[in-house]
């Protein structure tokens, strides 16, 4: 039998490995920052697909379950009614919206100056400016401002073709993440039994159950959450569009586009996407304006008090005290983004410190 020599000084090998690679990192430090941003480049692809993956995993589930059929056939069937409505909306849709964000850049300059040249006509004629003499500052200051909005709108075309480029990006990113959700789905229960597998070669058994239990309540707090606001969004968007249509608010299809957008953010995201629509509608009729407040302001409270509930349901019931604490919080950290987040995250909170306390004072009574 052949017997082997023990290599010496074997064991510093390892540390002789690490050393070299701090060294080489340390080395080129600044080109770290691009190796991170290019990494998060590639694997945004990745998280386009798993969000995708997730958002049709519910519809997914429920077939299976409802017709029995084999997960190839569920999953070509909400891919086909997924790709279709997709591309029945860009073919619906896109045109009138790019027809209608030229014409408005491209109006309003013509716009603006209407509105500066009625402001500065009751800058002239008021006479309590003229004596506390306001006026020659007010009317510069007008001119100035009506010189910036044209020079910075007027070019309404080519502002949308130097932006083509950004959402050329987008469209790959999306078609990519389409592609790579349906191996997420294909391997669903594989993926997670090697989460589940990750997390139990790490942990005890006490913990690593601790950890799938709050994974199952944050998933289901995420998917109750964002399911029924993206349903909720449409219905909203559809309303209000229907609702500009009958008060012949000037463009209504891009106008309700932006509104039901933002209405995925809570309490602040109907006023983030009407104040571009209120502008807008000043240029033209400050009654027509005043009319979209209150018809937005009136279905957002309709919304949230019968259609919203009724959708999402009281899983993810917060106080508005918590949901504007988790919307403020989100949105200063992590930017839209986070506005996106904060709330279904805060519910996580919310109901897993609720949990803990409920189990630490169950024997005490608190009065």
């Amino acid at each position: 039998m052949i017997r082997y020599k023990k290599i010496p000084y074997i064991q510093l090998i390892p540390i002789i490995i690490i050393t070299f690679l701090l060294f080489r990192i340390i080395n080129n430090i600044e080109n770290i920052g691009s190796m991170f941003q290019k990494i998060n480049s590639l694997l945004s692809y990745f998280i386009w697909g798993f969000v995708i993956a997730y958002l049709l995993n519910p519809l997914m589930v429920y077939i299976e379950k409802e017709t029995k059929i084999k997960r190839f056939y569920s999953i070509s069937i909400i891919y086909t009614i997924f790709i279709g409505i997709m591309l029945l909306t860009i073919l619906l849709l896109a045109p009138n919206v790019i027809k209608s964000v030229v014409d408005l850049f491209n109006n309003i300059p013509q716009l603006a100056d209407k509105s500066i040249k009625g402001s500065t006509d009751f800058i002239v004629e008021n006479k309590l400016l003229n004596k506390l003499n306001l006026t020659s500052y007010l009317k510069n200051y007008l001119t100035t401002f009506n010189k910036d909005i044209s020079a910075y709108f007027t070019p309404g075309l080519q502002l949308l073709i130097d932006n083509l480029k950004g959402l050329s990006s987008f469209f790959m990113k999306l078609m990519s993440g389409i592609v790579i959700s349906v191996y997420y789905l294909i391997d669903k229960e594989s993926i997670i039994f090697n989460i589940k597998k990750f997390i139990y070669s790490f942990l005890n058994e006490s913990h690593a159950l601790k950890v799938v239990h709050f994974g199952k309540i944050a998933n289901t707090i995420f998917k109750k959450y964002f399911v029924g606001k993206i349903i909720d969004s449409i219905i909203f968007g559809a309303i209000t569009f229907v609702g500009f249509m009958i008060l012949k608010i000037p463009y209504a299809l891009p106008f309700s586009l932006v509104i039901a957008v933002t209405n995925m953010i809570p309490y602040f995201g109907n006023i983030i996407g009407m104040i571009p629509a209120v502008t807008i509608t000043l240029f033209f009729s400050p009654i027509k304006s005043l009319e979209l407040v209150l018809f937005v302001v009136t279905l957002s409270n309709i919304d949230g008090w019968f259609i919203s509930p009724k959708i999402i349901g009281d899983k993810v019931g917060l106080s508005p005290l918590l949901i504007i604490l988790g919307i403020v919080l989100g949105g200063g950290l992590f930017g839209i983004t986070g506005m996106l987040l904060g709330v279904p995250t805060i519910a996580l909170i919310n109901i897993l410190l609720g949990d803990f306390m409920n189990k630490r004072t169950e024997n005490k009574q608190i009065l």
